[in-house]
């Protein structure tokens, strides 16, 4: 007889055994599905383009790339515990000292022209790709919220040749970049001389995200299903919804009019002079270069100051200076009439200088000498 055979043939006396093996060989097998149906472990970092694709290329074929390495003066490549950042810092060593923070879909390739501005007034500025944009690596394994994004600015400005404080600087915040530009200040007041907002995220009323897209930001929905259908969306995909409706409760603005979260006359937006880059052609590169980048948006729709968030905004009335605020007339995206209102309402009109240019969400660039001229007014130079 078998050993097998002789094991049952005893039940009694082997029940102890039979039970124990019965209900190890259970929990290697739950074990065993879980393991299979686990994601694999999450990557702590995702390297830029400057690791993944600038090495494979000649110095002539990175100089035709939409985002060619070189495209502003004084770049380098910042070590921190969160992956390298690329700055980029040029003008006067003892101008008026100005830090410029981008949006959420292109790096610092959208102030370049504005930067370039202010160097001509007597400016030094610094700009830098954003966590997982342009030539900055995306921390995998941390939310990008304004916590995140003020370290990288503390980063950017202390790897500076010159001292940035205690002197203290300016701040031009464009779209997501003003939202953290309004958290930054109102955590470090000492060290902000002055805020500009450029069509500022931040303060985006609420009804602007219907269930579906709240659904799909939500803890409810895995990561990677978030970020498949918003790497179709900035593509230019059918697959919905957009990050956000637009338009304003009494006209609001179809979805299908917005393509990838961009309205239609953004295609042909040119970013820099002198290269036909445009914010397509930029997002592009980023999708198509960049394994971070679709990850660092998700993460900054989610985490970041987009929508209303009141409580940073709210500590601006304590500033003795006033804030400069410039909306697009038609813009889709940050509508001028809600943001005059909600701006006057939670800082204090008196406490707003406010402009508004007679364009869509890219005035920054399309109408450069008016944002500039209004800069420098606010400033005085």
């Amino acid at each position: 007889m078998s050993t097998l055979s002789q094991f049952f043939k005893e039940p009694q006396r082997n029940l102890p055994l039979i039970i124990g093996t019965s209900v190890a060989t259970t929990l290697a097998t739950i074990t065993l599905a879980r393991l299979s149906l686990r994601s694999p472990p999450k990557p702590k970092l995702i390297q830029s383009p400057r690791e993944t694709l600038l090495p494979k290329l000649t110095k002539e074929e990175q100089s035709l790339l939409s985002y060619p390495p070189d495209i502003f003066p004084g770049a380098r490549d910042v070590s921190s515990p969160y992956g390298t950042i690329r700055v980029y810092e040029w003008g006067p060593e003892d101008g008026k000292k100005v830090l410029l923070i981008h949006g959420i879909s292109t790096p610092c390739l959208s102030l370049g022209k504005l930067a370039h501005a202010l160097v001509k007034l007597g400016c030094r500025v610094i700009l830098f790709d954003l966590f997982g944009r342009g030539y900055s690596d995306s921390p995998a394994d941390l939310p990008l919220d304004s916590r995140l994004y003020s370290t990288q600015i503390l980063i950017a400005i202390t790897s500076s040749s010159i001292p940035w404080m205690p002197g203290g600087f300016s701040i031009v915040g464009y779209s997501l970049g003003g939202g953290i530009a309004v958290d930054f200040t109102t955590a470090f007041p000492s060290m902000v001389t002055s805020l500009v907002l450029l069509a500022p995220a931040g303060l985006i009323r609420p009804y602007h995200f219907d269930w579906v897209s709240r659904l799909m930001y939500s803890d409810h929905v895995p990561d990677w299903l978030l970020e498949w259908v918003v790497e179709r969306r900035l593509r230019g995909g059918p697959i919905r919804p957009p990050v956000a409706k637009t338009g304003d409760e009494r006209n609001p603005t179809a979805r299908a009019e917005i393509k990838g979260n961009r309205a239609p006359e953004y295609e042909s937006t040119v970013l820099v002079d002198g290269r036909p880059v445009t914010i397509t052609e930029a997002v592009g590169w980023q999708l198509d270069h960049h394994m971070g980048f679709v990850k660092a948006f998700c993460s900054s729709i989610k985490y970041s100051s987009i929508e209303q968030r009141e409580e940073s905004w709210k500590k601006l009335k304590e500033r003795g200076e006033q804030v400069l605020v410039i909306a697009g007339r038609t813009d889709p995206v940050i509508i001028a009439d809600e943001l005059r209102e909600d701006v006057f309402k939670v800082v204090g009109e008196e406490k707003v200088r406010w402009k508004v240019v007679d364009s869509a969400h890219d005035f920054p660039i399309t109408k450069l000498e008016e944002v500039v001229d209004e800069i420098r007014y606010f400033w005085g130079i």
